[in-house]
């Protein structure tokens, strides 16, 4: 395909254990380095004025940059862009997990970035080049000349590298694609945690026997991974599950490693954990913002993400690499209910008090702007008799008695475009800034 993806590979396998400090200096060197690129390139930049390169004395020093929005990525994507980039540019969108796609402009450099990322955080747990990958991942069906012929390019690449991919919005039933899926007979699988828990009930539901031979890790990604999807994905499987993540405007992000930490690609991006505009404390929610070093078809300086994490002191690895480690990822903004005492209650806690109530996996919380909670079950049988009591007194003990809570029955749970499932929404925390 033309992209220095091996190469890349071998270079952040080499430094991916050196010193702190040195990796921190090639960081604020390549920060540098976009900053004066974008000053001098793009047309959004040098309208809202960035300071000079060499006004950064070190990382901490990045708050005197402006942060970025997806309202403003969704106004000036094109503006962005340079004006002569060095590669051609590629137009794309995310997926829309919000409800609403951004478009992004990128290039084939850092394409190949975003595959070396993913090549050395594999390799972590043991996979090389050549080892067979199906993605159970959303596909954009081509609709163009050029979209067709770049799709029978990827096609004919995925046969020589062993990559598989199935439509995980493809209307197939659960036989099909696990036909597909023993034929190929992969060594990982990557896939989001929600839509490979609904195939493992569907094929579970049809008697397929979940058996792959050859299958040795399942990396999640796309939405935070509940414990009961772990769970299951882990029991029916038989194999451990591992964790990557990323952004598509911005790139990859993280990988696990093989002690389960979350080491940032700090080769290619600067992660920051902000809240109220500020760098957050041990302890406090905040949101993952990021820069991508390697885009210079439209840079991407200090991007809000819209993830939340809990910040965590920093603290050396097991596995001895020095790459800084992100704090998992516990929900979007927008997936905390909000307590009438304005306290923010992380997704996971809320479907782990519910989970005696109801099955992990059938129900939906939504909380209005007004501050009200509905319940969405999906009909069918219920484990208990009080099941609608229970649930209600459950999530009561959690948020308290002056959040009014509703329960309703409904025929299925409605997914995101991007087919990703949220499992808690909330008005008021999405309209809240952190």
């Amino acid at each position: 395909m033309g992209r220095p993806t091996l190469r890349l590979t071998r270079a952040m396998m080499a430094t991916e254990s050196e010193a702190e400090q040195a990796l921190a200096d090639r960081q604020l060197a390549a920060l540098r380095s976009l900053i004066a690129f974008a000053r001098a390139s793009s047309p959004h930049y040098k309208r809202i004025g960035l300071p000079p390169p060499d006004s950064l004395k070190d990382l901490a020093d990045m708050s005197i940059l402006p942060m970025l929005t997806r309202e403003d990525l969704c106004r000036h994507a094109a503006a962005m862009c340079v004006d002569r980039p060095r590669h051609r540019r590629l137009r794309d969108h995310s997926s829309g997990s919000t409800g609403a796609a951004v478009p992004y402009f990128w290039d084939r450099v850092r394409q190949a970035w975003d595959k070396a990322n993913r090549m050395r955080g594999h390799a972590w747990h043991g996979f090389k080049t050549g080892d067979r990958e199906l993605h159970l991942w959303p596909v954009d069906a081509p609709t163009t000349l050029g979209a067709r012929f770049r799709a029978t390019l990827r096609t004919r690449r995925d046969a020589v590298i062993g990559d598989l991919q199935i439509d995980s919005n493809d209307a197939a039933s659960a036989s099909t694609i696990w036909q597909r899926w023993r034929q190929f007979d992969p060594a990982r699988v990557t896939a989001f945690p929600s839509r490979l828990c609904e195939f493992i009930i569907d094929a579970r539901r049809q008697g397929c026997l979940l058996f792959s031979p050859s299958l040795r890790r399942v990396f999640l990604t796309g939405e935070v991974t509940h414990a009961w999807q772990k769970s299951l994905i882990e029991r029916e499987l038989g194999v451990e599950t591992v964790q990557s993540y990323g952004v598509q405007e911005a790139g990859a992000i993280a990988f696990a490693c093989e002690y389960g930490a979350w080491h940032t690609c700090a080769e290619s991006i600067v992660v920051e954990f902000i809240r109220e505009g500020r760098p957050a404390t041990h302890g406090e929610f905040a949101e993952v913002v990021v820069t991508s070093l390697v885009n210079r078809t439209m840079p991407l300086i200090r991007y809000r993400t819209g993830d939340v994490v809990r910040v965590a002191p920093p603290s050396p690895c097991t596995c001895g690499r020095t790459l800084p480690v992100l704090p998992p990822v516990i929900g979007r903004i927008g997936d905390f209910v909000v307590t009438p005492e304005g306290r923010w209650i992380e997704p996971a806690l809320m479907i782990s008090r519910l989970a005696d109530a109801l099955q992990p996996g059938t129900f939906q919380l939504v909380q209005s702007e007004s501050g009200r909670i509905e319940i969405h079950v999906v009909e069918g049988p219920r484990s208990r008799c009080d099941w609608r009591e229970a649930a209600v007194a459950r999530l009561t003990s959690l948020v308290g008695r002056e959040a009014p809570i509703t329960v309703r029955r409904v025929p299925r749970l409605p997914r995101c475009a991007s087919g990703k499932m949220r499992y808690v929404q909330s008005q008021l925390s999405r309209h809240d800034a952190l």
